[in-house]
């Protein structure tokens, strides 16, 4: 019976003590719950707060600051984390170079976005080129095959050296092929919103562009098929620079009919303005890599000729860009 009692006394105790522990531990994880909102909630909101300046088409010069700095933090972290340039023979300057070459890869990749993000939020892409954007596609193609093979075919670096002497050093570098790849997927992506949001219903595809489409793969289709046969003189070093001097010459087409069209339609809305800003960006710190990269070998003369697409092109890009800037202001 005594036994019996104290059962009775402690099992309510034991219930009580229990209790208070279940309480406990259901206060602590409604308390990390509450901590884990409201770093989620953080997070979104400075989400938002990027996506708020990099959509704002009026290139207010608080926004244009707070985008810039956001994207050269992040080009200097891939820049001192990425694989360097060995080539370069001074171990400091690898890190510079790195850093700028990222630095231009950021800002020319993400100047594609703020424009798909755009689009999304319209649901339209009036205002954009639907032009500009099938002929930004076949252009970043022709760069895609330029650098990647520069980059990764060994039989392509010996014709370089072949050409150039055993001592010249290509200076495509791996940010070059990264943004090359990076950038052709996201014209992509523009191409695919401008087939949904019935962009080649209210801007057909002009002449001039099917045209200009069908020269370029009759051009590299008859090269190639030569350089196949092994016929004199076809060399696929050769091939390349026919995909440099076409990209170069569809870059000038790219920008023109976005020209043509902001002039038609008095307005730049609906094209963001960060797409020139941080091409520009990009076209001058692409330019800087170049020369300093040259420099660094002792070959300036060389590193430029030898590289002369990258060169053109940023030449090119701060030239149109300036076009698009009066355009806007």
């Amino acid at each position: 019976a005594n036994s019996s009692t104290e059962e009775t006394l402690e099992t309510p105790l034991l219930v009580h003590e229990n209790g208070n522990n279940w309480n406990d531990q259901s206060g602590l994880g409604a308390e990390s719950a509450r901590e884990e909102d409201t770093t989620s909630c953080k997070v979104m909101k400075s989400f938002k707060q990027i996506i708020e300046i990099y959509t704002d088409q009026s290139g207010s010069c608080a926004n244009l600051t707070k985008g810039l700095f956001f994207m050269s933090c992040i080009g200097t972290f891939l820049g001192i984390i990425m694989p360097k340039n060995s080539d370069l023979p001074h171990v400091a300057y690898q890190y510079l170079s790195s850093i700028i070459g990222y630095t231009y890869f950021v800002s020319w990749s993400v100047s594609f976005y703020p424009q798909i993000i755009t689009n999304y939020q319209r649901k339209t892409i009036d205002g954009l080129s639907t032009d500009s954007t099938i002929i930004a596609v076949l252009n970043y193609t022709c760069y895609t095959i330029y650098n990647a093979f520069f980059f990764w075919d060994e039989g392509i670096r010996q014709e370089y050296k072949d050409k150039n002497g055993q001592d010249s050093e290509i200076t495509v570098q791996s940010n070059d092929v990264a943004f090359a790849i990076h950038a052709l997927f996201l014209t992509l992506v523009l191409l695919g919103q401008i087939v949904y949001y019935g962009g080649l219903v209210t801007q057909p595809i002009s002449k001039l562009t099917i045209c200009i489409i069908s020269l370029t793969f009759i051009i590299s289709g008859i090269y190639s098929a030569c350089v196949i046969l092994k016929l004199p003189g076809f060399l696929w070093i050769n091939f390349l620079y026919i995909m440099a001097t076409i990209k170069l010459i569809l870059t000038i087409m790219t920008y023109i009919p976005q020209i043509v069209l902001n002039f038609h339609r008095k307005s730049t809305e609906g094209w963001n303005v960060w797409n020139p800003v941080f091409d520009f960006t990009g076209g001058l710190l692409s330019m800087a890599q170049l020369i300093f990269d040259s420099l660094d070998n002792d070959d300036f003369i060389n590193g430029i000729i030898g590289n002369w697409a990258k060169f053109v092109l940023s030449i090119i890009t701060l030239g149109f860009d300036g076009i698009f800037f009066t355009q806007h202001y």
